[in-house]
């Protein structure tokens, strides 16, 4: 039976060779109207379907790939928020210990000769 259908299907009849030459890649159907015939190139058809499932795989990757870089972006903007206000605290502590130290050189070290009089009196 296979070796029948393969002998058709190249127009191979017993010892008989059709004068119309089929393509290997095409399968024809019967005749659905009086000249109408349908062809299906099915190599075509798979290679279609390999494509379109390989770009429609393609953009399920990319867009993953898009949503993962947006998450990891939002977690670098909130770590550098949390940076920067870390260390506007810390330079505010720092600002305020030099104030006060700088208050107190002031205070105790004072350099004005003029000034040294006044404080003997106090």
């Amino acid at each position: 039976m296979n070796i029948m259908l393969c002998m058709t299907h190249f127009g191979i009849h017993g010892n008989k060779v059709n004068e119309e030459i089929k393509s290997a890649r095409s399968y024809r159907t019967g005749i659905i109207d009086d000249n109408a015939y349908i062809t299906i190139n099915w190599k075509l058809l798979v290679q279609l379907g390999v494509l379109i499932s390989s770009l429609t795989f393609a953009w399920i990757d990319i867009q993953g790939r898009i949503q993962s870089l947006e998450e990891e972006v939002l977690d670098a903007h909130a770590e550098i928020r949390n940076l920067v206000d870390k260390h506007k605290l810390e330079e505010s502590v720092q600002l305020e210990e030099m104030e006060n130290k700088l208050k107190f050189y002031e205070k105790e070290f004072n350099i004005n000769p003029l000034s040294w009089r006044k404080r003997k009196k106090k």
